[in-house]
């Protein structure tokens, strides 16, 4: 079955923790010019732009505004007194250069996360990260790279202890065995993600690795928004799909128990999965579930008879516009 696996996603995906390792280290003695920034803006797009989603329930609750921005230019909010977070895999990607120039325009503060590119030519400062990887496959490097800086310079809360529990919880060898499972039942449907709020982005990105690498539709919603709309779709052609429940047992209990009830009132209808996110801290409970996820998807690709690394409807769109 990993004959479909030409360009050897899984070696990658099993140097996740080193990856998340490595992006930290590169981090050390890197200075932000100022200590208060009116709000963060985190521009990117795909793979390069999930970050700023991640980064937001991180520092709610704080003094701190988290803007992610997927669009060209940049949101009214973002100013002089802005940090423009400009995170571009490959340094070419056409929105994010044209966020990057309007942050220039606007001299708001700058850090631009890149491998090179147009945005490493025009960005001195940049920070580098390694060449070879498509931009999903390096979400460790460009979000934790990202986490750090932030956290050294005291931007955000210090996430140092939840970024060393996260990489300490990182078992390549039984996830992936938990990750197989979870594409076993997920194989020949249409999966779609459930999560409390501060996981949104992580249901968002196991939906988003689906659709790249699986090459097949998944979509997500969030609790309890759903439990006032799409609970009610799942009579007519509910068995063609299966809903994944990301839940925490440590969460709000309101939550858990909307959980509880929509898969007991759902369950007649469509097909129910629950996974249990692991870790004590947020940041945490984020990367392992989102490893999870990751490896699922190249599991149900496999499972699909695709290569999960190539993406040519992307390139096609590319080369039209």
């Amino acid at each position: 079955m990993t004959g479909y696996d030409r360009s050897n996603m899984l070696k990658i995906l099993g140097d996740f923790p080193k990856q998340c390792r490595k992006a930290v280290k590169s981090t050390y003695g890197f200075k932000l010019k100022k200590k208060r920034y009116s709000n963060i803006c985190v521009c990117g797009m795909g793979g390069s732009g999930i970050g700023g989603e991640l980064l937001k329930p991180l520092v709610q609750y704080k003094n701190i505004k988290i803007i992610p921005h997927h669009d060209y230019g940049l949101p009214k909010e973002a100013d002089k007194n802005s940090l423009v977070i400009v995170v571009s895999y490959s340094g070419n990607t056409e929105e994010t250069l044209s966020a990057h120039s309007d942050a220039r325009k606007k001299k708001a503060n700058i850090i631009a996360i890149t491998s090179g590119g147009l945005l490493g030519e025009r960005e001195k400062d940049a920070v580098t990260v390694p060449k070879g990887l498509q931009p999903r496959e390096a979400i460790g490097y460009l979000f934790l790279t990202m986490v750090a800086i932030l956290s050294k310079n005291k931007i955000i809360p210090n996430q140092s202890s939840a970024i060393n529990e996260a990489i300490r919880i990182l078992h390549p060898k039984e996830t992936k065995k938990k990750a197989f499972m979870l594409a076993k039942k997920m194989e020949k449907k249409i999966p779609v993600f459930y999560a409390p709020g501060e996981l949104e982005a992580v249901a968002y990105r196991m939906k988003t690795q689906i659709n790249e690498n699986a090459k097949q539709p998944a979509f997500h919603h969030v609790f309890p928004e759903m439990n006032h709309n799409e609970i009610n779709g799942f009579k007519k052609q509910g068995k063609r799909l299966v809903t994944v429940f990301i839940q925490d047992k440590k969460g709000l209990n309101d939550i858990k128990k909307r959980m509880k009830v929509t898969k007991n009132l759902i369950k007649e209808n469509t097909n129910v999965v629950s996974i249990n996110v692991r870790g004590k801290s947020l940041l945490a409970k984020m990367l392992t579930t989102i490893y999870l996820g990751d490896l699922a998807s190249y599991y149900l690709a496999l499972m699909n008879k695709v290569d999960p690394t190539p993406v040519p409807v992307v390139e096609e769109l590319k080369k039209k516009l």
